[in-house]
């Protein structure tokens, strides 16, 4: 049987919807901003965090609806519907509408709308939506990385000392997910590592390291909708992906990421995270 392919045109239409897509959220969510800033201050977090869930679920049906009526016959896995679809072969959106919306309820920036396409069970193209950022990195397999519409790199810094490193936290608070973290923190600090970041959005954590931001990114307890983006993004920017735990593989369905500007840098991840059994630490019990 022949293996799902896709033409260069269908690659082509893909990113124009996936940007549309994006964009599309990015302005619901702009509204929501703009209501929250007309909030009395005697209305409550509850009152905003509701108004955020709201536009979180717009943004999740608009975004599926332009995805539906331009790809048919594309299978789509969205963050809480993913029980009805299996990552397969054939072409696969993996969506996340609003990545980290506790940072978008808390006005802060870094949350991300993320849209990929994977075909054979590898992302081949990504759009990942800063909408506070006002910044829109996009990258197709083979034709490089971009941020609103400029070709990005990753860093050319190949010593963990001089990287700026991006550890998210992990929604799993168990006492050894939390102990194998703040090991982590405690050794990366002594280093001591140029700057140690925990920050909000997967996807747009990853997009920082593509962009040179950052040196390197890595969390557990993922899913694949939060870092397909993300990955064709970073592979394209010229940085490196892989397992938590290993620097060999990358599979979208084991629930870890860790990528960097070289395995030079990476190395030091996987290093610290076998060292304090922070993968199994942290999907042990994770949600």
């Amino acid at each position: 049987m022949a293996q799902p392919s896709l033409t260069e045109d269908e690659l082509n239409d893909a990113l124009g919807l996936a940007i549309r897509a994006a964009n599309t959220a990015a302005f619901i969510i702009n509204a929501v901003d703009e209501r929250k800033n007309n909030i009395a201050e005697t209305q409550t977090r509850m009152d905003t965090n509701d108004i955020v869930s709201q536009r979180e679920k717009q943004c999740r049906e608009e975004v599926l609806n332009i995805l539906r009526v331009g790809t048919p016959l594309y299978a789509i896995l969205i963050d809480e519907t993913h029980g009805e679809t299996v990552l397969g072969d054939g072409p696969t959106w993996m969506v996340s509408p609003i990545d980290d919306s506790i940072s978008c309820a808390h006005g802060l920036f870094d949350f991300s709308v993320s849209i990929a396409l994977a075909l054979r069970k590898e992302p081949v193209l990504g759009v990942v939506c800063a909408p506070r950022l006002q910044e829109v990195f996009t990258a197709v397999k083979n034709r490089g990385a971009f941020s609103n519409g400029q070709r990005i790199h990753v860093s050319r810094v190949n010593s963990l000392k001089q990287s700026v490193v991006l550890l998210n936290q992990s929604c799993n608070r168990s006492d050894a997910a939390v102990k194998a973290m703040t090991a982590i923190q405690s050794e990366l600090a002594k280093l001591p590592v140029e700057g140690l970041w925990c920050n909000g959005s997967t996807a747009l954590g990853m997009c920082l390291v593509a962009a040179g931001r950052a040196e390197l990114f890595w969390e557990a307890g993922v899913n694949p909708w939060n870092v397909a983006a993300g990955v064709i993004i970073v592979r394209e920017a010229g940085g490196v992906v892989h397992d938590v735990d290993r620097i060999d593989s990358f599979d979208l369905t084991r629930r870890g990421v860790c990528c960097g500007c070289s395995l030079d840098v990476t190395k030091h991840g996987v290093e610290l995270s076998l060292k304090h059994d922070y993968c199994r630490s942290v999907l042990n019990a994770s949600p």
